[in-house]
């Protein structure tokens, strides 16, 4: 299982980064991810890229990604676009 904390912001500056640590972990073969989101106070349309190309890829090994310690405003996000029902999400 490998653990990855998010930055405050997720967004143009910051998802690169993230995107590189998703598929490091994956290409290290790791299939049992935890992203720790407690930080994180706001997402942009390439973070969520990120979060869903990173579970595509997962699904296909047959592993796991948890979101957790979302706070309520990007669990808003996450529901209004549709994605709580793509990602694992805990609050």
């Amino acid at each position: 299982m490998t653990e990855i904390k998010t930055e405050k912001k997720i967004d143009g500056a910051t998802a690169p980064k993230l995107d590189a640590k998703l598929k490091g972990a994956l290409a290290a073969g790791e299939t049992e991810l935890v992203v720790d989101m407690a930080e994180t106070t706001y997402i942009s349309s390439v973070g969520l890229r990120a979060f869903v190309s990173a579970q595509k890829k997962i699904n296909k090994t047959g592993g796991s990604m948890v979101l957790t310690h979302v706070q309520p405003c990007i669990l808003e996000i996450f529901e209004v676009t549709g994605f709580a029902g793509v990602l694992t999400v805990e609050g």
